[in-house]
């Protein structure tokens, strides 16, 4: 009769440090986040692009490089998370806010052809440029973001200058 109740306090002892183990999911996430932290892609949390003024629920996941010289330009969104916007030549993704301008179309064909499915979209605007990812997938699509954002922010970076 002792042991049980030794071993149910320590049950009871050891039950809340378990409930503070990460999932695995949320660990997938942590390192995700950290390995494009580590490659100086910013990870932050967002509204929808293309959401309404009145919409205000922070549901998206926003991993993004800064311009390297501060910019002031023409933003653009070209998504897929709706039906907001207009078509754009890119199947299934239409155009929020603006259209961009066709010197960005060659590379956005480059980049859409390689991003993983979790990509809802791309972003141009003053901060810099920028992908919405659900963050599914393996940690090896961070490497793939980077590139793609790289290739974008040196587009901007000659066109915009």
């Amino acid at each position: 009769m002792v042991w049980l109740l030794i071993i149910f306090c320590l049950a009871v002892a050891v039950s809340p440090l378990l409930w503070m183990k990460s999932s695995p999911r949320q660990q997938h996430i942590t390192d995700c986040r950290r390995k494009a932290r580590g490659l100086s892609v910013h990870v932050n949390l967002r509204r929808r692009p293309g959401a309404l003024e009145t919409e205000h629920r922070i549901d998206t996941i926003y991993y993004w490089l800064p311009w390297l010289k501060a910019k002031k330009v023409q933003g653009w969104i070209l998504h897929r998370s709706s039906r907001r916007g207009w078509e754009s030549s890119f199947a299934d993704w239409r155009w929020i806010n603006n259209e961009a301008d066709k010197e960005w179309y060659d590379i956005i064909t480059t980049i859409l052809s390689e991003l993983p499915d979790g990509i809802t979209a791309i972003q141009v605007s003053n901060e810099g440029v920028g992908l919405v990812w659900d963050e599914r997938g393996t940690i090896d699509f961070i490497d793939k973001i980077h590139a793609s954002l790289l290739e974008l922010r040196k587009k901007g970076e000659e066109i915009f200058s």
